[in-house]
């Protein structure tokens, strides 16, 4: 049997080998710090804040979205300390900063991102974004292109160039990069929306606008900004039922809006809803009083029913306020006419003659007889 002495100094033994297994089992459980995974945990955490902060924007609720977008700098600023050279958390930090415009910081994040890099073309059309908010128009031009070249397919770039292109008046280059974005995504409804727009207003190719803003309202059937494009380009293709249908869903979303009141009030004269065009322009007036052309279609609706008294009064208004306005005195010339005073008739044609409109003329000679 071992002596005391021996017994001592094997407890002492076991009592280090314990001590050593629970230290080894300690070390077993603690989890090492992969700063990757945690810079990709907060960079996700942002993306979560930036996407509350879209939604606020949809509600209109721009401090919300400006907490969030804070809070998301806040992340990326946390992901960069724990990795600078993360190409995802300088970029993210970009976008964001773009949001709340403060655009110099921006560019630095991009230039950060792009140095670590330079073959993302996503760093280039975001940073031609934040040179587009400073108003470096000719560099954001150049990153723009430069993403283009790296990603043929970069349907926003395309979009971001041709917003560009437009706001320097080159209608056809930007038609064209719309058209690019539209072939690489094919369901981008900005780019149709932006297109049908520029044939609507630029190009009058009525036909094809509508072609872009069917489409528009096929993929989104509760923009009502498409409804309000569609219902002016129906009016200009005479297809005046359906006009009144588009601008009606618009108006009913938007009731203050003066040109969508207006068209629609032109509409129904065309119908032949005279008091329905009335109460448009009464509308429209309510909201701008010395709007010429409502004034002059309010007018012309009120004398079609006869109303020759109230007609007179709108078209001496619209004219007294818009001295060359050729299609008043037209108009008011009809009401004259249908009320018996002919002489008052044709002095207002002459007018509107000797202000080239075409119409006068043809009605000088119906109605006026021989001219010398």
């Amino acid at each position: 049997m071992p002596d005391k002495k021996a017994m001592n100094k094997i407890f002492s033994l076991v009592i280090a080998l314990l001590f050593a297994g629970n230290t080894f089992a300690q070390n077993s459980e603690s989890v090492a710090i992969d700063t990757a995974d945690a810079s990709n945990v907060l960079l996700k955490n942002g993306n979560i804040k930036c996407d509350s902060a879209v939604v606020h924007l949809k509600q209109n609720d721009t401090k919300g979205a400006n907490r969030f977008y804070s809070e998301a700098i806040k992340e990326y600023k946390k992901a960069l300390k724990i990795n600078p050279n993360s190409y995802d958390a300088n970029y993210r930090m970009g976008i964001v900063l773009t949001k709340t415009k403060d655009y110099k910081g921006a560019i630095l994040s991009f230039d950060k991102a792009l140095s670590i890099d330079g073959e993302k073309s996503d760093g280039f059309r975001e940073r031609g974004l934040a040179q587009f908010g400073m108003k470096n128009d000719s560099m954001a031009m150049k990153d723009f292109n430069k993403a283009i070249d790296k990603n043929y397919d970069d349907y926003e770039a395309y979009f971001q160039r041709a917003m560009l292109k437009l706001k320097s008046k080159k209608t056809q280059a930007a038609l064209e990069d719309f058209t690019h974005a539209i072939e690489s995504k094919p369901d981008y409804k900005d780019a149709y929306m932006k297109r049908g727009q520029i044939y609507f207003n630029n190009i009058k190719d009525y036909v094809l606008a509508l072609n872009d803003f069917n489409k528009m309202i096929e993929m989104d059937p509760e923009n009502m900004e498409a409804y309000f494009y569609r219902g002016k380009t129906n009016f200009q293709g005479a297809a005046f039922k359906n006009a009144d249908k588009d601008l009606s869903r618009y108006i009913d979303m938007e009731p203050n809006n003066v040109d969508a009141l207006i068209t629609r009030g032109a509409c129904r004269i065309n119908l032949a809803n005279y008091s329905g065009a009335v109460r448009d322009f009464d509308d429209a007036i309510k909201i701008e009083p010395k709007n010429v052309i409502a004034l002059m279609n309010r007018g012309t609706a009120k004398g079609a029913m006869k109303n020759y008294t109230g007609a007179l009064e709108d078209l001496d208004l619209a004219i007294k306020l818009k001295f060359d306005y050729s299609s008043a005195y037209v108009n008011r010339a009809l009401v004259k006419y249908a009320s018996h005073d002919k002489k008052g008739a044709c002095k207002d044609l002459e007018k509107a003659d000797a202000l080239n409109n075409e119409k006068a003329s043809n009605l000088l000679d119906q109605y006026c007889g021989e001219r010398k």
